[in-house]
């Protein structure tokens, strides 16, 4: 899901390798069972071991799975099928959700009727308002009876998005982190070479303005700014710096440092207004512009952005923007923290929990991320995937090369903000429009309206710690 949004948690638009959809999406199936429900205890609770070092056997079961947005749809469905293939007692029915501010609304208001779907996907910074109330499951005795632990990433970043309070909340389907994308073609035009993994924030900057330039009045821009703070993320990290006093249920806001002020006066005002070398939103919004319009010669993206450089359609209609990816630019930091996250399913409490289990470990297993993957493009939930699967189908499918950066970034990352104020509603009600909006309009600075930032985030915070005792 894109991370953007008013309360929204909306995903990014994207292509699919294919067309694999093994199931149609279904209605929701109303579980009928009440959000603080006791698990049934005939095999459809959460482990309880059979004596011999097994789980216990399954009761026939039918259950739900809600997912937001269609991009992912042929993905869930072909691995859904796959799981219902191999086993023959729990039928899964899948349902997709708009890819807009309704997804966790929807979820919340299912769970106050009783209708609750009995998996549900989460990003990792969406799930903790659940977890919070104890409306989805936590999964650890699960992991430990079965001993499968495959899914969750030896990396930071992993155990910060799906754990909480000491317990694990979601299982992730994929790795996410964001790099620099470059087309190749406007490089070559400018008898560039292309930028290497060990390039410099000042090199970046360099190059951009290299690459800008009019020509019989078409713009071509060095840079794509992405034009949103979580999406600017890894800039401010870089200084060494961040928004809050810790990224774990922060407690003060601390966006008016100088070394954030800087650097989000040029990625937010400057690279547009003063040094040209992005274009603007209004260019944007005109069509011009964009990198996947051959307009713009870089920017800062994840692997979801691939299919619409070069794919194999696009090869042959002679339509491709052939393209590579680096690691993003030195900065201050030299550890280069890469913004990173995990995206998965959750497990809710409707008295299915444990064939909810299964289902979710076949997903989250090897030969359910396999396809998954394959199908919709996502890094896997494995590092280990990355490079012996996923970059080798990258390479054949979008002409990327350097897919072992996606996993150094990934394993440097770091979290945006994880609390139970949800990141979108810290966006959406402060940080976008006290912040951003006047900085991309070109009505205000970095400093004049990043103290109201603070002012505006702080007010929040000691609200929700006041009411949290």
């Amino acid at each position: 899901m894109d991370e953007h949004v008013s309360r929204k948690l909306t995903r990014r638009q994207l292509l699919s390798l294919g067309g694999k959809t093994a199931l149609t999406a279904a209605v929701l199936t109303a579980c009928g069972a009440q959000q603080n429900q006791a698990p049934a205890t005939n095999g459809d609770t959460a482990p309880d071991s059979d004596g011999a070092g097994g789980a216990p056997a399954l009761a026939p079961a039918t259950i739900s799975l809600m997912t937001f947005g269609q991009a992912d749809q042929p993905a869930f469905d072909a691995t859904v099928a796959r799981f219902m293939e191999i086993q023959d007692t729990v039928k899964v029915e899948t349902t997709f959700a708009p890819n807009d501010e309704t997804y966790y609304t929807k979820i919340q208001t299912q769970i106050a009727g009783g209708a609750q779907p009995d998996i549900a996907s989460m990003q990792g910074w969406g799930f903790q308002p659940f977890a919070d109330t104890d409306t989805i499951a936590k999964m650890e005795e699960w992991q430990q009876r079965d001993d499968f632990y495959a899914a969750w990433a030896d990396a930071q970043v992993v155990k910060d998005y799906t754990e909480r309070n000491g317990s694990v909340w979601l299982m992730p389907m994929q790795l996410a982190t964001m790099v620099m994308f470059y087309s190749k073609k406007l490089f070559d035009e400018a008898g560039l070479p292309y930028p290497t993994d060990d390039w410099t924030f000042e090199e970046f900057v360099e190059i951009a303005q290299q690459l800008t330039k009019t020509t019989d009045g078409r713009k071509q821009f060095g840079y794509q700014a992405n034009g949103n703070w979580f999406r600017d993320i890894h800039w401010i990290r870089g200084t060494g710096k961040q928004e809050f006093d810790t990224l774990i249920e922060p407690k003060q806001s601390t966006f008016n440092q100088p070394e954030i002020v800087e650097i989000v006066q040029m990625i937010a005002a400057d690279f547009y207004y003063k040094m040209n070398i992005a274009p603007t939103p209004a260019d944007l919004d005109s069509g011009a512009g964009g990198i996947e319009a051959g307009a713009s010669a870089m920017k800062y993206e994840g692997p979801w952005w691939m299919p619409r450089m070069s794919t194999p359609e696009l090869r042959e209609e002679g339509k491709d923007l052939p393209f590579d990816v680096v690691l993003m630019p030195a900065q201050q930091d030299g550890s280069r923290p890469h913004r990173s996250w995990a995206e998965g399913v959750t497990i809710l409490k409707t008295g299915n929990e444990a064939a909810a289990w299964e289902c979710c470990k076949f997903m989250g297993g090897e030969e359910g991320q396999k396809i998954f993957s394959e199908v919709s493009g996502r890094i896997p939930n494995s590092i280990a995937l990355i490079e012996s699967f996923w970059g080798p189908i990258a390479k054949e499918q979008f002409g990327l090369e350097n897919y072992k950066a996606f996993a150094t970034a990934f394993t440097s990352g770091e979290v945006d903000v994880i609390s139970g104020i949800n990141r979108a509603q810290f966006w959406n009600e402060v940080v976008k429009p006290s912040g951003w909006d006047p900085m991309l309009a070109g009505s205000a600075s970095a400093a004049e309206v990043l103290p109201k930032v603070d002012e505006a985030l702080q007010e929040m915070l000691d609200e929700y710690w006041a009411d949290r005792g």
